[in-house]
């Protein structure tokens, strides 16, 4: 049976150059697979040059306009298959970074940080390109690559992500950044050819797929694998997307049945199913988070699971009510709702929270750390502890994921990138000195599978490709990650065995002490080159992150508090790389690489304050805290 594709992009209404040096670029073009994606842009070029070939030969004979706008939903034709059938695509601020704790990264916010996306660019494919000349791009901040009409959808979107606040209250959580905006007709292409390039982040407020049908919902189809070939080769480039507005709609037939048969459950359609891409719900404003009841579900944003019981969405943000800039002249606003006021919102907080990380590193972090600290960090929402088909791990928590990055440079936390070798277990262990809470996490960019959905519904199709295992032990007890049933969506989440199906698996320790072990294995073969994957580690009391923290344990710092010299000394088994002075913040403060037996560091230069010095062996890392006067 042959398929006829379409674009039908929820207009989800009811919303590089960065700061970084060519050295920096070039780490990240380096693990960049360029000649796939080049390849894979040229394949999605050719099938949009035929697509608008098709759609131009129906309108020289049909005589109706290409786009037009119904009851304030964008639409557009996106393809005509042989029997004349035409397929349409649809489109699917203050108070949204206050609502994720974006605020807090600011100049003047309580962490400190100055975090505002300065330098940052973010790509923006949307119904349409943005206003450019809008007061809140600064006439500079947006460039526009595709000349078709401004979209009031697509202004709004990147106005979410990075509008300057000449109207305060319709301010971006990147307020400083950079935006690329492109229309959605070749989003593909485009999207190859800009991760080539080293693009970190992009937001995509719409739906493309197959004509809507009863299939679709939960699909994994030919647009999500595309989707994981672009991410898979490009480790950098995290897609951030809407999870769309079909809840208790029955703007269908079909959509009400679904609706009807599944419970407001199963309705992610497509390629926002895509393993490697952030799915993101729409709540409504959440002003001061207490508990998990804080957090109010919108009337309409979509709800997992996938076909294979992938959680979907990952996240939630704002998109109720959300003001920003729209395209009708450089000084006009309007309040739009839906996921596509959530997606940009959880854009631009990734931003900031690669800003963060380079400031402090120096490097960007890969899309697989990036997206497992926005889960890992995430407040609690919805009826029951652990993740859910709504609200996925829960509310973006932007503070919570800086201080995180904060903590990795002051050592009192782990954010890791790795290798798992095939036919290989990776193991390390930890304390906890009081009983507290503690979160272990991984997150992997997984291979586009060989195979996907082309008109099954609910199939029992399995799409992930390599299976990473969790597991954390304390003598003959094990604390197994959440999973989900999709069999019973409804079901909170346990912790029974091996998640088989997600790219991020947590396992949640509650008022424990002790020595832990953490183990990742892995099920099957992987490829000869093995498999990258991000650890997350983070608590309160935890000691002993590093695997041979025992033997650096001997290394003592005097006088504490000193004035002008901070003395060290070690056993001469211990062979140091570097020491590294950071600030409370995390801020990376001065570096020692030679003469490194002198066991002094001159600290006469820094201001008084509580500092973290750290002793880098190839395979070990101590930190300790010191005070100058």
């Amino acid at each position: 049976m042959k398929i006829s594709f379409t674009l039908i992009l929820s207009l989800l209404l009811t919303t590089s150059i960065y700061s970084q040096n060519s050295k920096e670029k070039e780490k990240i073009i380096q693990a960049t697979d360029v000649v796939k994606l080049n390849e894979l842009g040229n394949i999605f070029q050719s099938e949009y040059k035929l697509r608008q070939a098709r759609i131009d030969k129906y309108l020289q004979s049909n005589f109706v306009s290409k786009k037009i706008i119904v009851d304030g939903v964008e639409k557009e034709i996106y393809d005509v298959d042989e029997n004349g059938n035409v397929s349409y695509a649809e489109t699917t601020n203050r108070s949204s970074s206050i609502t994720i704790t974006a605020n807090q990264l600011y100049s003047g916010g309580v962490l400190g940080l100055n975090l505002q996306g300065q330098g940052m660019e973010v790509g923006v494919w949307d119904s349409g390109p943005a206003k450019e000349s809008h007061v809140e791009f600064n006439n500079s901040r947006v460039s526009i690559f595709d000349f078709t009409d401004y979209s009031n959808h697509g202004t709004h979107v990147i106005g979410t992500i990075l509008a300057g606040g000449i109207n305060t209250n319709a301010r971006g959580i990147a307020f400083q950044a950079n935006g690329k905006s492109f229309d959605w007709n070749n989003d593909y292409a485009e999207m190859s050819f800009e991760a080539a390039g080293g693009l970190l982040v992009s937001n995509h407020s719409y739906w493309q797929g197959s004509t809507l049908n009863t299939w679709v919902f939960g699909a994994y189809d030919s647009r999500a694998q595309q989707m994981d070939n672009i991410t898979f080769a490009a480790p950098y480039y995290l897609p951030v997307v809407s999870a769309g507005n079909d809840r208790n709609s029955n703007a269908s037939t079909i959509l009400s049945n679904q609706n009807q048969l599944k419970f407001g459950y199963d309705l992610i359609r497509g390629q926002n199913n895509a393993k490697n891409s952030l799915t993101v719900g729409a709540v409504s404003s959440v002003l001061s988070y207490i508990d998990p009841g804080s957090v109010q579900m919108s009337s309409f944003s979509s709800w997992g699971p996938t076909d294979d019981g992938r959680i979907k969405p990952e996240v939630v943000a704002k998109g109720v009510a959300v003001f920003s800039s729209v395209a009708t002249s450089d000084t006009s606003y309007d309040t739009y709702q839906g996921t596509s006021m959530a997606s940009p919102a959880v854009a631009g907080s990734c931003l900031l929270l690669q800003q963060h990380y380079n400031n402090l590193n120096s490097n960007f972090m890969r899309a697989s750390t990036l997206k497992g600290l926005v889960m890992h960090t995430a407040k609690e929402a919805g009826l029951f502890n652990g993740p859910d088909y709504e609200f996925g791990w829960g509310l973006v928590d932007s503070a919570a994921a800086a201080n995180l990055i904060t903590a990795k440079n002051t050592g009192t936390a782990v954010i890791d990138e790795l290798l798992l070798s095939n036919n290989t277990t990776y193991t390390r262990t930890f304390n906890v000195d009081n009983p507290s809470n503690v979160k272990v996490s991984i997150c992997w960019t997984d291979p586009a599978p060989a195979n996907f959905n082309s008109g099954v519904v609910d199939p029992n199709s399995t799409y992930l490709v390599n299976d990473l295992d969790l597991k954390v032990t304390k003598n003959q007890e094990v604390f197994f990650p959440w999973s989900l049933d999709k069999n019973f969506p409804y079901n909170a989440a346990t912790r029974l065995g091996t998640n088989n199906v997600d790219i991020f698996e947590r396992v949640d320790l509650e008022n424990v002490s002790g020595t832990y072990t953490i183990t990742v294995s892995h099920k099957g073969n992987l490829p000869a080159s093995g498999q990258r994957f991000s650890l997350i580690i983070s608590g309160d009391n935890l000691s002993s992150l590093n695997t041979n923290e025992v033997q650096l344990s001997a290394i003592s710092i005097y006088p504490n508090p000193t004035n002008q010299l901070l003395n060290y000394s070690f056993s001469e088994e211990i062979v140091l790389k570097d020491i590294v002075v950071y600030d409370v913040s995390g801020k990376k403060i001065l570096t020692k690489e030679s003469n490194l037996s002198s066991n002094q560091i001159d600290v006469s230069g820094l201001s008084s304050g509580i500092y973290f010095v750290t002793f880098n062996t190839d395979n070990a890392t101590l930190t300790k805290k010191f005070v100058k006067n």
